[in-house]
């Protein structure tokens, strides 16, 4: 059951708005709205205090200092929340102060990534159907698992949420119903990969029911595959296939694959990648498009055939091919 989260400060009111704001979006909100309650129980504390209508950049200030002692991303998500609120308290009473964006330094983000070549992937989803127990429905769960994350990038939260009735293989869609930040949105599938859950799916209808609302993905009879199994399960497939590291490749790491992927096959279509990744943003259910660009690398590889490309004085070529 979920926990009702209650603001008890001056800008109570307020924070109970916009919250309800957010959510008339489409945003779930759940997760902001508990790092917003942190600022409402430093209000309440606060011996300055901050009028009822508005926020002054002194007691923002203070409170940001409150959470240098947390992690990275905590710290950055409790302000971030704290941000758009101030942003739309500010919109309501112009005197209302908004979080300065240069408050805390800020660091590029990084991408623990994993290159996984699709080889591999074809060795790991054939590894997979000799998990045990044999003949059970965890081996083909897993192989099509692994198929569908690196061959459209949804999360492995969302791809485990899957039910029957979000996949449509007419028009070969997923409907994500239970996306990133409570938003929905339809991924398209490939042929193969719709012919591939096609087959999974007469597996599946012997070991679990076929109602609407059942779970795609099976880990045992009538059950479906939680988060622990298909975890254990892809790590004990990348040691059988000879895939370690430090750190080792991660589920999620299909996820990155799949978009630089994406991305490597756009660029030897020649299509404009600038123009394409708000498409590659709106599949993968990126909220910001900055998310995406951090896929935006170049390979060592790519970089060998971008310099063969250029003219070169020892070796010029003709002028209809430069």
């Amino acid at each position: 059951m979920k926990k009702t989260i209650g603001f008890h400060s001056v800008l109570a009111e307020q924070m109970q708005q916009f919250v309800a704001f957010k959510r008339m979006q489409g945003y779930d909100y759940t997760s902001q709205e508990r790092t917003l309650s942190y600022f409402d129980r430093f209000l309440v504390d606060d011996a300055t205090g901050d009028p009822g209508t508005g926020l002054r950049i002194a007691s923002l200030r203070r409170y940001v200092e409150t959470t240098a002692h947390l992690k990275g991303f905590i710290r950055q998500s409790r302000i971030s929340s704290l941000r758009e609120f101030s942003r739309y308290l500010h919109a309501r009473f112009p005197q209302s102060a908004v979080l300065p964006a240069d408050i805390i330094a800020r660091h590029a983000p990084t991408v623990r990534f994993y290159r996984i070549e699709p080889r591999q992937i074809a060795d790991l989803m054939a590894a997979a159907q000799f998990l045990r127990p044999a003949g059970g429905i965890r081996a083909p769960s897993l192989n099509m698992l692994i198929g569908l994350l690196y061959s459209t990038g949804l999360r492995i939260n969302e791809a485990l949420h899957l039910t029957l009735a979000d996949i449509d293989r007419q028009r070969s869609v997923l409907h994500v119903v239970h996306g990133k930040f409570g938003k929905q949105r339809f991924v398209p599938m490939s042929p193969s990969t719709c012919s591939a859950l096609t087959r999974y799916l007469g597996v599946r209808s012997h070991h679990a029911g076929t109602s609407k609302a059942s779970p795609l993905f099976i880990g045992a009879f009538n059950k479906p595959l939680s988060y622990d199994q298909a975890h254990k399960g892809f790590r004990h497939l990348c040691r059988d296939c000879g895939l370690c590291g430090q750190p080792p490749p991660r589920l999620h790491d299909l996820r990155h694959n799949y978009a630089c992927r994406r991305l490597a096959l756009w660029r030897e279509e020649g299509c404009d990648i600038n123009t394409m990744l708000p498409v590659l943003a709106t599949a993968m259910g990126h909220v910001n498009i900055h998310n995406t660009q951090i896929y935006l690398h170049i390979e060592p590889g790519e970089l060998h055939v971008a310099a063969a490309r250029l003219p070169n004085p020892n070796n010029p070529q003709p002028e209809n091919e430069q």
